[in-house]
């Protein structure tokens, strides 16, 4: 037999899917304001596309959503999101993704070339996070490691990645310096 405690969180797991692909809330769906909503979604960088997410969840409560004003709306959030210092923001976070959604806008160039130079802040960030991963596993190796041409070898294996930080380092403080 299954203890209480087992049943609850089956339940919860099986309804984690049903939760998440749940765009807006029936009494959210009941007081929206279209152009809001719309507004939101633009500045948050989300494609217009969720409107259909919106229709789906909300035909279930028997409401439309006004269509014609959410794009509206989105239509000026999009402009605020579409922007050089938002395109920086998400290529340094890793949201490789972002440029589809301002594809077509007026804030597109700027927008797409810093998102790219925030994606190399990005990479090097997660290099560096690595080398400093690896260079931990060598150190506990080189405390392992009973035989002298172990030592030699584990130790330039860290001098060589202590060389590859030092110019990583250096990469990054360039590719910094490129934020709008």
């Amino acid at each position: 037999m299954m203890s209480p405690g087992f049943s609850r969180w089956a339940v919860v797991w099986l309804a984690l899917p049903l939760l998440a692909c749940e765009s807006m809330s029936v009494s959210e769906c009941k007081v929206a304001d279209w152009g809001r909503v719309g507004f939101t979604d633009g500045a948050a960088g989300v494609a217009s596309t969720r409107l259909a997410d919106y229709a789906e969840d909300c035909g279930k409560a028997g409401v439309v959503p006004q269509a014609g004003t959410y794009r509206q709306g989105w239509d000026l959030g999009i402009q605020r999101y579409c922007t050089a210092i938002n395109g920086w923001r998400e290529g340094t976070l890793g949201h490789s993704g972002k440029e589809g959604v301002c594809r077509g806008q007026a804030g597109f160039d700027g927008f797409a070339h810093f998102l790219d130079a925030g994606l190399k802040v990005y990479r090097t960030q997660e290099q560096l996070q690595r080398n400093g991963q690896e260079s931990s596993r060598l150190e506990k190796e080189l405390e392992a490691a009973t035989k002298d041409e172990d030592k030699k070898r584990v130790r330039e294996a860290l001098r060589e990645l202590d060389r590859n930080q030092y110019r990583l380092r250096a990469v990054l403080a360039q590719q910094q310096l490129m934020a709008p």
